[in-house]
């Protein structure tokens, strides 16, 4: 995260997840501004736009998915080498 004010926004969805409660930039900035971070206006709704696209549990447990696999990909060369 490049900003306390996207991992607010990043903490606020996850929270609305978890509680079962539909995420919307309102209750994103809600939550935010509970929490006594100031935030750019436009974070929450970008936040809100984006999970409306994606599953946030996908995100949650695919987030090493990319890294393990390329972990693999560059030790197959090395071993098939060694052999």
């Amino acid at each position: 995260m490049s900003s306390a004010g996207e991992a607010a926004c990043s903490y606020a969805a996850l929270i609305l997840y978890d509680d079962g409660i539909p995420i919307t930039a309102e209750k994103i900035a809600t939550l935010v501004k509970a929490a006594n971070v100031s935030v750019e206006s436009y974070w929450p709704s970008l936040f809100a736009k984006l999970f409306e696209k994606c599953n946030i549990e996908d995100l949650i447990t695919n987030v090493g998915a990319a890294g393990a696999g390329a972990a693999v990909a560059a030790a197959a060369p090395v071993a098939a080498g060694a052999g």
